[in-house]
């Protein structure tokens, strides 16, 4: 087969081709049409221009700017996207939906890219950038106050998914599987923009803007002889593992945690955590994946006591409670007056958990998690952003989350019967509640024909 390059405009711009989430443009449509050919979803590029605004009057962001607005490095242009959705476009039902996916992107590729590649082809593509200080002066600045100049960044950013990654190709001629449409719901101004300082004034209605969107993907053309067998594939199966997204909080030292998945091949689950009051706040990076924390207090630390994974109830797939070390002997009191009172490091167990929910061991080649990024923060998650502040975080940024694998051989545990659950202790003791967003990694099997797909979980 021979290939070529398509692209498409996206289904819902206005006149001047530009798009915002404050300007009431919350969601970008793509449609890859019928045809004949055949669809690599690994293909898919999304492609535009990214500015950022201090205000309606369109005024540029400064790198010298006393109050800067920045944008989570580790994700870049990622931070926009806070829903991903797939559909079959002829029957407009949903092949994949990934809810919080900005959220889960944040883990996902802190897992899967390393120093190297944050620096190199993700800022690149991305704009991604290994830090927070380039981050706001390369993509979120445009130019010095003098220069009262805009300075769009390009980006041409692939859409990490199950659908998109699964190696499987996609039968586009009408008979067949047919078209697909893409849908990226925009994330409100105030969770992906923040300022570097305390406060958010004169930057209330900062935003961001894309320009000049489309989408680029390769479709292979069938040779004539081969299109007779193409066009009578009219019914077929695909399988790729998705992520199943939810949403909680929790506000007690002991919560538990519950939910009737109907999930059949559960692989794995991890979650991370940020203080609810980051979220949809200019003067918090909303995105930034914290351990559980204090806003305000002086003992901003919360550790983790005691987790227990289960299964209708019964302890699984670990039949023992994991404990931080934090209450390992020797590591409560280091004593002195005024020193920490307990061992400020987070546990290797538990990372190394959370790693493998996310990427299983076998499959990791390269990763920037380090001991800077995914500790328990040490300061006051407040907003003074000093050198030790959580939006400042060396090594790409925050990385703490727990999590748990349940598949050794991709095979995926049953909790369609039985429900999932978490019981987490920990040392939280204020009145701040914590957001807690939960993945599910689950082996999914889409079953389609001439009448539409089917889902089965």
């Amino acid at each position: 087969m021979a290939s070529r390059f398509i692209q498409i405009r996206p289904d819902n711009i206005d006149s001047n081709a530009r798009v915002s989430f404050k300007q009431g443009f919350p969601m970008i449509s793509f449609t890859i049409q019928a045809q004949d050919g055949i669809l690599d979803p690994s293909s898919i590029r999304i492609n535009g221009r990214l500015s950022v605004f201090k205000d309606l009057a369109r005024t540029p962001v400064y790198t010298d700017d006393a109050q800067a607005i920045n944008m989570d490095n580790r994700l870049g242009v990622f931070s926009l996207w806070d829903q991903l959705v797939v559909r079959h476009n002829k029957s407009k039902q949903t092949c994949e939906h990934i809810r919080h996916y900005n959220r889960y992107l944040t883990s996902y590729l802190g897992m899967t890219s390393s120093q190297q590649d944050m620096v190199g082809h993700l800022s690149e593509t991305a704009l991604i950038m290994p830090n927070s200080t380039a981050m706001q002066n390369i993509v979120a600045s445009g130019d010095t106050a003098s220069a009262l100049a805009v300075v769009p960044k390009e980006f041409s950013c692939h859409l990490p998914s199950g659908f998109m990654m699964s190696g499987n190709k996609i039968n586009l001629m009408e008979n067949s599987f047919g078209g697909i449409q893409i849908e990226l719901h925009l994330s409100p101004d105030s969770n992906c923009l923040f300022t570097n300082g305390a406060a958010a004034n004169n930057v209330a209605n900062a935003f961001y803007e894309l320009s000049d969107l489309s989408l680029t993907c390769e479709v292979q053309v069938p040779r004539p002889e081969e299109l007779s067998s193409l066009r009578s594939q009219t019914s077929g199966a695909l399988e790729f593992n998705s992520i199943t997204s939810l949403f909680t909080s929790i506000n007690t030292n002991n919560a538990q945690l519950q939910y009737s998945l109907g999930l059949k091949n559960l692989q794995s689950v991890f979650m991370n955590f940020c203080p609810a009051t980051h979220i949809n706040s200019l003067t918090s990076n909303g995105l930034a994946t914290t351990g559980l924390s204090d806003v305000g207090g002086t003992d901003p630390t919360k550790f983790i006591n005691r987790i227990q994974w289960l299964r209708g109830g019964q302890k699984y797939p670990l039949q023992y409670d994991v404990v931080d070390q934090k209450n390992t002997p020797g590591n409560t009191s280091v004593g002195g007056a005024g020193l920490l009172s307990r061992f400020q490091k987070a546990d290797g167990q538990l990372l190394r958990q959370f790693m493998e929910s996310i990427v299983p061991e076998y499959m990791m080649d390269r990763s920037s998690i380090t001991p800077a990024n995914a500790n328990y923060p040490t300061k006051d998650l407040g907003d003074s952003y000093t050198d030790v502040d959580y939006k400042s975080t060396i090594d790409g940024g925050m990385l703490w989350g727990l999590g748990i694998r349940y598949s050794q051989f991709n095979k995926g545990q049953d909790f369609s019967q039985q429900q999932w659950g978490c019981s987490l202790e920990s040392f939280l003791d204020t009145d701040n509640p914590q957001a807690v967003f939960l993945y599910f990694k689950a082996k999914n099997t889409l079953a389609w024909n001439e009448n539409g797909v089917q889902l089965i979980n």
